[in-house]
């Protein structure tokens, strides 16, 4: 539902940047949702689909987004686009706050430094919150390959200290990455947890809806609703799939967008396996049909490569399925495992043998399976939207009373 929050209405209020497209983005929506629910009037600095424009306004936020096509690439072709973004971002933000004055700027990252586009309005004394999706040091390490002591993961490392002290606060996706930036020195006190949690959408359509509207054939699925790039190892995914014959009615639907190249090679690769009449590519989906969707899937199957940043990960769809009852088999990687302890069963990264053997052996519904998908439940409630939520209202209610402009 969209409706038209008014300008200088006498409601304090948020100024939210985000280098991401801001419908398809389920953190940075669910928190300046968030915000506008509370009675914020909120503002959102975001990049333009590659689909078009979206409405100015979405579920009582205002949106507005810069003309910048983004993709992966080189290190060269990311400062490209950081930069321009980082350019044109402050310009709007200068310009919202002159039209009404901003009590604060809440910044996501990456980039860590996209926080200097709040350097104009900190001058006048708006505090600054400082959204750490994921850590920039690892992002670097893991998509070009680099050591921990390569001159570019430093840089990035003393990046990330400087913005995080230039902000008044600093909120995190989870707290593996919470002790990684306060052991880089960074004030245990001045960082907040709140993590990528799942919440019931208003309105979800069956499952069998949305695989009727897709032209899905009946049978059993696996499902992988996300970014399709290399970080997600589908290709571990398909090459376990291959490995299951004695399971040839399972199938796996992949909902998402990626770079084209390496979709490419996913369907080449099904393809040699043997298996491409069993893989779907649907394309990107909205939360709720991809909710649906999920809600099909006989397993919650989430993979991951390894690498510095996957270690720190805690996917969105981990919830997601839990809060849809589905036992989750993931990578054995250190912060998933744990956390989710006993909810889950693991397979090797990169492994399709022992991610096979998982999916195979997890198939057949027992007393164990339940005992697991209860554990995860217990683990996840921990990590209720509700309560993340409030942690996050009351660190912007803390810095909006610390406003001296």
């Amino acid at each position: 539902m969209t409706s038209r929050p008014q300008f200088g209405d006498g409601r304090p209020s948020v100024a939210v940047v985000a280098y991401t497209e801001y419908p398809w983005d389920p953190r940075v929506r669910r928190e300046a949702e968030a915000l506008a629910e509370a009675g914020y009037v909120v503002h959102v600095i975001a990049v333009r689909p590659s689909s078009g424009p979206s409405p100015t306004h979405l579920n009582g936020v205002h949106i507005h987004e810069v003309p910048l096509a983004t993709r992966r690439g080189s290190k060269a072709r990311y400062v490209y686009q950081y930069g321009v973004f980082l350019a044109m971002s402050t310009a709007v933000l200068a310009r919202l706050h002159r039209r009404s004055a901003l009590d604060l700027v809440h910044v996501h990252s990456l980039p860590d430094f996209q926080v200097l586009a709040a350097i104009p309005v900190k001058l006048q004394g708006v505090p600054i919150l400082l959204d750490l999706h994921e850590a920039m040091p690892e992002i670097l390490a893991a998509r070009f390959r680099l050591g921990p002591h390569s001159l570019w993961v430093r840089v990035a490392s003393l990046v990330e200290a400087a913005c995080a002290r230039f902000s008044d606060h600093v909120i995190v996706a989870n707290d593996a990455i919470r002790r990684t930036i306060v052991s880089r020195g960074i004030p245990a006190g001045k960082v907040t947890t709140v993590y990528n949690a799942s919440d019931p959408a208003a309105s979800v359509p069956t499952g069998d809806q949305v695989r009727r509207e897709l032209g899905l054939p009946e049978g059993r699925y696996l499902v992988h609703a996300g970014g399709i790039n290399p970080e997600r190892d589908l290709e571990t995914l398909l090459a376990a799939l291959a490995r299951l014959p004695s399971q040839a009615d399972l199938q796996l639907v992949v909902a998402g967008e990626g770079e084209s190249a390496y979709k490419e090679g996913l369907v080449e690769l099904s393809n040699r396996l043997g298996i491409r009449d069993r893989v779907h590519f649907v394309g990107r989906m909205s939360r709720e049909r991809s909710l649906a969707l999920m809600s099909l899937a006989e397993l919650g199957v989430v993979t991951l490569e390894a690498n510095p940043l996957t270690h720190l990960a805690w996917p969105t769809r981990v919830p997601e399925f839990v809060q849809l009852g589905k036992l989750l088999i993931v990578p054995r990687l250190k912060f998933l495992r744990e956390t989710l302890g006993e909810g889950a069963r693991y397979y090797a990264p990169g492994d399709p043998d022992s991610l096979s053997r998982e999916i195979s052996a997890a198939l057949g519904r027992d007393a164990a399976r339940d005992a697991t998908v209860t554990e995860a439940e217990q683990v996840i409630r921990r990590f209720d939207w509700s309560h993340m939520r409030d942690l996050l209202l009351r660190v912007v209610r803390a810095l909006e009373g610390s406003h001296v402009g």
